[in-house]
C-alpha cells in the first residue's frame, strides 16, 4: 500500500535515491551528461539529510514522501516562493516519482499534500519552473490545470537552460482536486 506522509530524516537515503534515479530519466538529454553521471545516491544523501534537518526547524517549507512500504518511490517540496517577481506567494520545487510508479496518482497526490501544506501556512498561490523541454512533467502540470507563468533562463549544473512557469491562481483547485484513494498520512 502506498502512503503519503511528511518526510523524516530516516527518509533521506531514500529520497536520495528517487532524486538520483528520477533526474537521470527526466533529463538525460536535456542536461548534460557529465553532470547526470557524476549525480549519486551517495553525494545527494548529505544534502537531503541537511534539507530534512532544516525542515524539522522550520515547518514553512516541508518535503513529503510516497512511500511503499518502507521504501520511499516519489517526494514532494514545497513552501514559501524562491521568486522575489513571482506571482505566486507558494512554489511546490521538486515533485519527483520513480518511472516505474508513475500513472497511479502518486504525483497528483504529492501536488495535493504540497498545495495543501502552503494554503495552512498562509500561502493561497502556487507555482512552479520547469525544464521547457521536459515534455513528460509539462503534460502533467497542464492536466492539473496549471496556467503559463513566463519563462526563463537558469543555471542548472553550470548548464543555462530554458524554463517555463506554470501557476495555480488558487492554490485549493490542487488541495480540493480528486486524487486516487492513497492514504495521506498526518504531517
Amino acid at each position: 500500500m502506498i502512503h503519503i506522509r511528511l518526510a523524516r530524516r530516516t527518509d533521506a537515503a531514500g529520497i536520495a535515491r528517487v532524486h538520483e534515479r528520477t533526474w537521470k530519466e527526466a533529463y538525460r538529454g536535456l542536461l548534460d551528461s557529465a553532470y547526470l553521471d557524476a549525480l549519486s545516491e551517495r553525494r545527494l544523501l548529505a544534502r537531503w539529510r541537511s534539507n530534512l534537518d532544516r525542515r524539522a526547524e522550520d515547518f514553512d517549507e516541508q518535503i513529503f514522501v510516497a512511500s511503499m512500504g518502507k521504501e520511499v518511490i516519489g517526494f514532494a517540496m514545497a513552501g514559501s516562493s524562491r521568486e522575489a517577481f513571482a506571482p505566486w506567494e507558494a512554489e511546490i520545487s521538486m515533485v519527483y516519482v520513480l518511472k516505474e510508479n508513475r500513472g497511479g496518482g502518486i504525483g497528483r497526490a504529492l501536488m495535493k499534500v504540497a498545495a495543501d501544506h502552503c494554503i495552512r501556512r498562509g500561502m493561497f498561490s502556487g507555482g512552479l519552473w520547469v525544464l521547457r523541454d521536459n515534455g513528460g512533467a509539462r503534460d502533467f502540470y497542464e492536466t492539473l490545470k496549471g496556467e503559463h507563468a513566463g519563462r526563463k533562463m537558469d543555471s542548472v549544473g553550470g548548464q543555462i537552460v530554458p524554463l517555463v512557469g506554470y501557476w495555480w491562481r488558487d492554490l485549493a483547485t490542487l488541495a480540493e482536486r480528486e486524487a486516487p484513494a492513497i492514504p495521506l498520512g498526518r504531517y
